[in-house]
């Protein structure tokens, strides 16, 4: 099993990381790539469980670190505890993803696209170490050397994400594998 492409989307609040990650994700399960998503949660000190009064719930109250309930359709892993981006990285390999989008965790820096909302975001830019490319409202490509897409240029900048987690794929299916 290669190591699936990581590919970042960081950006501030109403930047569009979820739509850039819907739309990625729309054009890679077309063409067969398996993709997971990571999403940090910054807002909320804890998520709220959908299963109260459930078996589940009451094997982490009796002390589970982790449940998962499975039927013909789905599997639901639930934990009462964080699980760091790390380890969730290591469930995704073995779950035999070809590519892990992350969606936040702007401190923690992988392979990003940086979304830019307007000048005050660039503070994004200029901090990131692994910076694949930057989609933005208003044109920055003068002020930094990565390649640079408008928000409403859809087709540019997602012929250029799928292209960037294709040479990635391709190069972890054949041993060279790095972090794009």
């Amino acid at each position: 099993m290669g190591f699936p492409v990581i590919l970042q989307i960081i950006g501030y609040q109403n930047s569009g990381k979820t739509t850039v990650i819907n739309t990625l994700l729309e054009s890679l399960t077309k063409m067969g790539i398996r993709s997971g998503v990571i999403k940090h949660h910054g807002h909320e000190a804890s998520l709220p469980f959908n299963d109260s009064g459930k078996d589940t719930e009451r094997h982490r109250n009796a002390g589970a670190i982790v449940t998962t309930v499975s039927s013909a359709g789905n599997t639901i892993l639930s934990m009462g505890s964080a699980l760091s981006l790390e380890k969730t990285i290591e469930l995704y390999k073995l779950l035999d993803t070809d590519c892990i989008l992350i969606e936040g965790y702007k401190e923690i820096q992988y392979p990003r696209v940086i979304l830019c909302r307007n000048k005050e975001d660039e503070f994004l830019i200029e901090h990131a170490v692994n910076p694949v490319a930057i989609i933005s409202e208003e044109n920055v490509r003068e002020k930094y050397h990565l390649p640079s897409f408008l928000y409403q240029d859809q087709n540019k900048w997602m012929n250029f994400l799928v292209d960037h987690i294709e040479k990635g794929i391709s190069k972890g299916k054949r041993g060279n594998y790095e972090i794009l």
